[in-house]
């Protein structure tokens, strides 16, 4: 068991006192898709699930570190321009007009389409909740709390690290998108790893923030796919 320095104790560079937090409730907030029995998650036919996260006290956070540190070190105008792209505005701003180009390219009716968005939205608020129920159950410090003299892209959200939203709405988008959109697969895929790791160029998290959040939005996508096709429409 490897131990781990808390968000909620270490001040940002350049100031005097722990950050303070946004929206600590929200890992309490209503589902559309999963429900709770106690600290038991249920998908939408009554079954238990186990996540598919790391716990925090079983990752090498010094390894980690290294990762990032380096990443800044040898970072490109590519990798800062992907950094700053997928971080302009919420996520899914980034991800919708996607969504909206390949309903058009396929002519997705406009009934099918509705559905297509409600799940979909639906699933990310999911993803949100369930993002915030870890970040503050696990309360997992950010680079820049480990080093202090770390030069970041961008500036550092203002909660804990783990797992990384960006990677958990990708993660949860892809099965989602690949299941409406099957000849898009393998672009989808390529796009929200590119998400994912666009956290990492920013300097802000970890890269295991963002592989175990990938892992753990593609089994809510999942859920939700599996609710879907459940109804035959």
């Amino acid at each position: 068991m490897r131990n781990y320095l808390r968000w909620s104790e270490i001040p940002y560079p350049g100031q005097s006192y722990p950050p303070i937090p946004v929206t600590p409730e929200a890992g309490n907030w209503p589902m559309f898709f999963i429900a709770r029995e106690g600290q038991t998650f249920l998908d939408p036919f009554r079954n238990h699930i186990t996540w598919r996260i790391k716990n925090p006290n079983t990752i090498d956070w010094a390894s980690e570190l290294q990762i990032v540190q380096q990443s800044m070190q040898q970072i490109t105008p590519e990798q800062i321009r992907i950094a700053q792209m997928w971080a302009a505005g919420e996520v899914n701003k980034q991800i919708i007009p996607i969504v909206f180009q390949m309903m058009e390219t396929y002519g997705l009716a406009s009934t099918k389409a509705a559905r297509f968005l409600a799940f979909y939205q639906a699933a990310i608020n999911d993803a949100f909740v369930i993002t915030w129920h870890f970040k503050y159950l696990w309360d997992v410090a950010r680079p820049c709390q480990y080093d202090r003299n770390l030069k970041t892209v961008l500036m550092t959200p203002s909660f804990p690290g783990y797992p990384s939203a960006h990677a958990v709405m990708a993660g949860c988008t892809e099965p989602i998108l690949s299941y409406y959109f099957p000849q898009e697969k393998n672009r989808i895929h390529l796009l929200m790893e590119e998400c994912a790791m666009s956290r990492l160029y920013a300097g802000v998290h970890f890269k295991v923030d963002n592989d175990e959040g990938l892992s753990l939005g593609r089994q809510l996508g999942e859920i939700v796919v599996n609710l879907i096709r459940s109804q035959n429409i």
